[in-house]
């Protein structure tokens, strides 16, 4: 009996320490901010393509896309020409985040990963932190480096991206 209850319990606790984390797709947002313009908005139609399991960061993977039709921007007008003019939606219809590697603790941990919008690939660092019942990153990239040159001058095309993905755990 003694035996019995050693292995339950110890079946329990390696269960506990290898749960993985199931992202929510459809909470989960993806903001902007265009920082020279100060304009805000976010993508929706997130899906995450990954895998998590935070005892095991190295060998997870956080990647997923967001669908460029969806940007808002609180303008209709503006989402228009960002959709036509900028991202090219019809030929570049979703952006991309493929992580390639994964460091920290279980609490806060950065991602580097390929971002690929319109064809161009680049590479991101996004420093993530875990909170109760949801991951939230950022990081800062320059549009023009993705060919959208909103302004002439380079520097005037930073963005800073803030991404919440709420998850479950199982």
């Amino acid at each position: 009996m003694k035996a019995q209850f050693i292995l339950i319990a110890l079946l329990i606790n390696f269960q506990l320490l290898a749960q993985t984390i199931k992202v929510t797709d459809a909470e989960a947002s993806v903001k902007f901010v265009f920082m020279d313009d100060d304009v805000t908005g976010v993508f929706s139609d997130f899906q995450f393509i990954g895998s998590v399991n935070l005892d095991d960061l190295a060998n997870a993977d956080f990647s997923g896309s967001v669908a460029v039709e969806t940007i808002d921007t609180n303008n209709w007008l503006r989402n228009g020409v960002l959709k036509r003019k900028y991202f090219k939606f019809k030929e570049f219809p979703r952006l991309y985040f493929k992580s390639t590697e994964i460091r920290g603790n279980g609490r806060e941990f950065l991602v580097r990963g390929l971002l690929t919008i319109k064809g161009v690939s680049k590479p991101v660092t996004l420093t993530f932190t875990k909170r109760p019942s949801s991951f939230y990153a950022g990081t800062m990239i320059n549009a023009a480096d993705f060919n959208i040159n909103i302004h002439k001058e380079n520097d005037r095309n930073m963005v800073q991206i803030m991404i919440n993905l709420p998850y479950t755990m199982h």
